[in-house]
């Protein structure tokens, strides 16, 4: 028992440090208060959805509905993200060597990392349905059997996802095992099946009202999609204690008897997995070449070598093109739906502002994808081999920056072509659609590369501790969200001054443009302080 607590510790202490600064200037009272900022404002925001949706709905006396938007929202949020996420925790770690040398059973090793696993989902579930939990609570002001209830929700929710994402990452993993390209296919088997929950998540329409039509109540169609949301709105709506030790138990006996199962396979996966990528490179070869294109290579073979970065990181890029191959194919499928979803919108507004959405488009995707921000971090200990190369920092740190733009930028090309063909762009608003297309990638991963050179973590043992969940990616995506955010309002308040969408376009491009040459003065200046100051 002591060798598992002290395992669960130190695992716990190294690796769930998602905002831990490493910087040696940096004020300790700084460390506690800026994640709890984050957190709380997060929870504020999830709290006002919340309350929108339940005054909308307590006079309907269907305020738990509510509270299902979200657990589901969250499970589902949880598969998709423990899908990619269960390689790195799982299946590719980097200290099992380590592990596996100390006097520890095996069996204890995979629980404390399923558990990990577990305390990371825990966490970020409790970030979004705690706020619709409290919200419910104020509105309807319930008796103490809900608040026994939600805390049991909360622990229990995250189970099944998780089972599910890693089940489905034993299988990639399992097939990688048996392939030479392991990580290549290890990422396309992971896109595959992330497209097809996407595929099914918008055409469910069809299903949920076959399902609803058969179902007696509400209720009871929770219930038969997904029992552990809805027994968590049976104890809501009328609480059982036979029930809630039913569900409690029933989500152990899963979890205990998939830890059984997968401790049978794990370790013979793992060797198997590692030993292709060892033969792999025992048969790399070094070619003379120059040291831009040696190093653009190195760092492009890392991002397709890292399933989780590639599946993060190029998601939302590939999501693009498959979207606007959609709108190239059924238009009118998107008109319907964005008419339903928005009353004011029509089918001549759409087409009288195309170029718009897809500067829209453009802004949003490129501030989704920060591949600049993982880039430092994952260098590792073999940062210090980085440092003594014969290459000026702020040229390592550039080449970063142009690889990144080698992958984000043809791919949003190819969108932009799409879109081009299928409704015959004027010359001006393809020419501003390109610079956009350019330019705003560009100021994405400037961000990106500076704060991964400000607030580096060179101490992970896994990718998905890096990609997922260090300081710099997170602060990347809010910056991300919040530019895309503020650039959708301004558009939307020019649209309805009747400015042109060309004139709109060129607008934001010349502020972007501006952000640009300041991010770049910026690294110029900085970049190689920042640099030099990273130890491993």
């Amino acid at each position: 028992m002591k060798k598992l607590i002290s395992l669960i510790k130190v695992s716990l202490n190294h690796d769930m440090n998602i905002f831990k600064i490493n910087t040696k200037k940096q004020n300790k009272y700084l460390k506690v208060l800026v994640p709890i900022i984050i957190v709380l404002y997060l929870m504020f925001i999830v709290g006002l959805y919340a309350r929108e949706y339940i005054k909308l709905l307590i006079p309907m006396h269907l305020e738990f509905i509510v509270l299902t938007i979200f657990a589901l929202s969250i499970s589902v949020i949880t598969l998709i993200e423990g899908i990619y996420k269960s390689g790195s925790l799982l299946f590719n770690t980097k200290d099992d060597n380590l592990l596996l040398s100390l006097p520890i059973n095996k069996n204890t090793i995979l629980f404390v990392r399923i558990l990990k696993f577990y305390i990371f989902e825990l966490l970020y579930n409790s970030l979004f349905l705690a706020p619709a939990m409290i919200v419910y609570a104020y509105y309807l002001t319930p008796n103490f059997t809900y608040y026994i209830a939600s805390f049991v929700a909360l622990l229990i929710l995250p189970i099944v996802p998780i089972i599910l994402s890693t089940i489905i990452g034993f299988i990639i993993t399992f097939i990688s095992s048996k392939l030479k390209s392991k990580n290549i296919m290890q990422t396309i088997i992971t896109t595959i099946i992330l497209l097809g929950i996407l595929y099914m998540s918008f055409n469910s329409e069809n299903f949920v009202l076959n399902i609803v039509k058969k179902a007696s109540s509400i209720n009871d169609f929770i219930t038969r999609l997904y029992y552990p949301v809805g027994a968590y709105i049976n104890l809501v709506k009328d609480f059982n204690i036979k029930e809630l030790f039913y569900y409690i138990f029933s989500n152990l006996i899963i979890f205990f008897i998939t830890m059984y199962i997968l401790s049978k396979f794990y370790f013979k996966i793992n060797s198997s997995y590692k030993r292709v990528l060892l033969n792999k490179n025992k048969k790399y070869k070094i070619k003379n070449t120059t040291k831009i294109k040696a190093f653009i290579k190195k760092e492009i073979n890392r991002f397709i070598s890292t399933p989780v970065f590639i599946t993060n990181a190029g998601f939302g890029l590939v999501l693009y093109v498959i979207f606007c191959i959609f709108i190239l194919i059924k238009f009118d499928s998107i008109n319907v739906i964005l008419s339903k979803s928005i009353p004011d919108i029509n089918i001549n507004f759409i087409l009288n502002n195309i170029p718009i959405l897809l500067f829209c488009l453009i802004i949003f995707t490129s501030f989704m994808t920060s591949i600049t921000s993982s880039m430092i971090s994952l260098e590792g200990k073999s940062f210090s081999i980085l440092k003594s190369l014969p290459i000026k920092p702020l040229n390592i740190i550039i080449y970063k920056v142009i690889t990144a733009l080698l992958i984000m930028i043809p791919c949003i090309l190819i969108g932009d072509i799409i879109i081009f063909i299928k409704f015959k762009f004027d010359l001006i608003n393809i020419l501003l659609i390109i610079i956009s297309s350019i330019i705003l990638p560009c100021v994405s991963e400037l961000i990106g590369i500076i704060i991964n050179l400000k607030y580096p973590k060179m101490d992970a043992t896994n990718d998905t501790e890096i990609v997922k969940q260090s300081m710099s990616s997170v602060i990347a995506l809010f910056i991300g969200i919040f530019l895309a955010a503020l650039s959708i309002g301004v558009i939307y308040k020019l649209i309805v001054t009747n400015i042109s969408a060309s004139l709109i376009i060129l607008i934001l491009l010349t502020f972007y443009t501006i952000l640009f040459i300041v991010l770049y003065i910026i690294l110029i200046k900085k970049s190689e302080d920042y640099f030099n100051n990273i130890n491993v």
